[in-house]
C-alpha cells in the first residue's frame, strides 16, 4: 500500500492506459510473471484482449524477472516466425518490463540480458514502487523495496531505456513516454 490504492491496482490502471496510448498498428503482447512466467496474450493488435487480460491478472509470490524476459523473447520469436512464413519482414521488437521487486526465482538476470542481446531485442525496464513498501507473508511484515540497480542494468545492457515510478501518476507518464517512443521508432 505504499502506492495508492496499492501497487498492483495502480499497475493495472497504468498498463491499460499504455494499451490505449500505443499506436494501433503496433503489436502488443502480455507476459505475467511471479514464480514462473506465462505468455497471457501473444503479440496482437487486439487492444481489448490485452486490456481484459490485464484486468484478470492475479498477484502471486516470487519474482522471476529472468524468466519473464525469456518468455517474452519466445513470444517475440514465435510472432516473428509467423510473419516470416507469410513472406513479410518481421517488425522490430521491444520488451517493456515492469517490476517492483528483485529476481527471486528462475534464471538469472545476466542470462536474460545475454539472451536479449543475442536476439537483438532491447528491454526497457520500469522500477515501480518505493523503498519502504512491505507485504504480509505468513503473518510477517516483509520489506519489498524496488531493485533499481538490477532493472537499470537490464535496460542499459540490452539497449533499452530505464525509468522509475513511485506513484500511479508517474507510472502513467512513463507508459505515455514509452508509447510515443515505440510508436515513432
Amino acid at each position: 500500500t505504499d502506492i495508492e490504492p496499492d501497487r498492483f491496482r495502480a499497475m493495472q490502471t497504468a498498463a491499460k492506459e499504455f494499451v490505449d496510448v500505443l499506436p494501433e498498428r503496433i503489436n502488443l503482447g502480455l507476459v505475467s510473471f511471479a514464480g514462473t512466467a506465462t505468455t497471457v496474450v501473444p503479440p496482437t493488435t487486439d487492444r481489448p484482449q490485452v486490456a481484459n487480460a490485464i484486468d484478470n491478472l492475479d498477484l502471486a509470490e516470487s519474482t522471476a524477472i529472468g524468466e519473464a524476459i525469456f518468455t517474452s523473447l519466445t513470444a517475440v520469436e514465435n510472432f516473428q516466425s509467423t510473419v516470416e512464413t507469410r513472406g513479410e519482414e518481421p517488425p522490430p521488437a521491444r520488451i517493456v518490463l515492469l517490476s517492483d521487486g528483485t529476481n527471486t526465482v528462475g534464471r538469472e538476470n545476466t542470462q536474460a540480458i545475454d539472451a536479449a542481446r543475442a536476439a537483438g531485442v532491447p528491454v526497457s525496464t520500469i522500477a515501480f514502487g518505493t523503498d519502504y513498501g512491505t507485504l504480509e507473508l505468513d503473518g510477517e511484515i516483509v520489506p519489498v523495496p524496488v531493485d533499481r540497480a538490477s532493472l537499470e542494468k537490464i535496460a542499459d545492457e540490452t539497449g533499452g531505456s530505464y525509468s522509475e515510478a513511485v506513484s500511479a501518476a508517474e507510472l502513467e507518464q512513463v507508459y505515455a513516454d514509452l508509447g510515443s517512443q515505440i510508436g515513432y521508432t
